[in-house]
């Protein structure tokens, strides 16, 4: 089994940054679709087409089959990777705010690390934890947790996106083996074919009572963004820097969703750029260096 490399190549950095782009779109887009689109169809909308398009591209790729003693393992990352993961975080989104759930989703690196521990596949250092302190602090800084809402509805948005963010974390930790095995688009579409079923089960009801009528153009267009911008491309590209890297390493690039988030809000919004952002630039890329060094996070066998 290919293990993970401790300096992956710099293709894998940069699939990572290209996901993470994709990912810090989702909440301004999903904002956009929740306007019209109630979040169980929207979720099933974007999980349904995202599978469609990644099965189409298996095929045309000639991509192999997942063996049968494999199945069991794919619905399991497809539970937590995209059931789970997908109806916890628009739920969350819908009943708090874009930057609760950017704040949270900061957060991931600390719960992969956490589940890599917890499961044996990696052990923690002081330099993993240097790095998540100093990164962490600069994801808050940036965020401004003073504006955090812990009201009814949003204190229930946060807790769904604090069980997406866990979902996530296990996901990335138990499906890096089987990354190692395949071919990244075998993988991802698998998962998703796996996710769907769960999806539209849970948003049945309504889809019954789903008017397109009420939707706007505007909001149909952010679902279409999302589901190649903030889906397929970001999961592929996730994906395949998982098959070379750590779990962890690759969860830490989280923490540059906030930093994407200001950056396009400065160039599309025409936001100033502040002190206080350059400052909380300078902690979560100065965290990210910590974590990219050789030796931060020696990997125990994959069994």
């Amino acid at each position: 089994m290919t293990r993970p490399s401790e300096n992956p190549a710099w293709e894998a950095h940069l699939a990572l940054v290209g996901a993470q782009v994709g990912f810090a779109l989702y909440p301004i887009f999903g904002k956009i679709a929740l306007a019209t689109i109630g979040p169980l169809p929207f979720a099933a909308f974007r999980v349904v087409a995202a599978a469609a398009l990644l099965a189409l591209l298996r095929r045309l790729s000639g991509a192999e089959r997942v063996a049968p003693e494999d199945r069991k393992r794919i619905l399991l990352y497809a539970l937590l990777g995209i059931s789970f993961n997908q109806v916890f975080y628009i739920l969350g989104l819908s009943l708090t705010t874009a930057i609760n759930a950017t704040i949270l989703n900061s957060m991931i690196p600390v719960y992969t690390l956490a589940a890599a521990a917890l499961l044996k596949h990696e052990r923690l250092t002081a330099r993993a934890v240097l790095a998540l302190v100093v990164a962490g602090a600069g994801a808050l800084l940036l965020l401004r947790t003073e504006r955090f809402d812990w009201s009814s509805n949003a204190f229930r948005g946060d807790l769904l996106l604090i069980a997406n963010g866990i979902s996530y974390a296990f996901y990335l930790v138990l499906s890096r083996p089987i990354l190692a095995r395949y071919r990244v688009l075998t993988v991802v579409s698998a998962i998703f074919a796996y996710g769907t079923l769960p999806i539209l089960i849970a948003a049945a009801p309504a889809l019954a009572a789903f008017d397109p009528s009420r939707v706007t153009p505007a909001g149909w267009a952010s679902v279409a963004a999302i589901i190649v911008f903030s889906t397929v491309l970001p999961y592929f590209w996730n994906s395949w820097a998982l098959a070379r890297m750590h779990a962890s390493r690759v969860a830490f690039y989280a923490l540059l969703q906030p930093l994407i988030s200001t950056v396009l809000a400065v160039e599309t919004l025409g936001e100033r750029l502040t002190l206080r952002t350059a400052a909380a630039s300078l902690l979560i890329l100065s965290g990210l260096g910590v974590s990219l060094s050789p030796g931060r996070l020696p990997a125990r066998p994959i069994p």
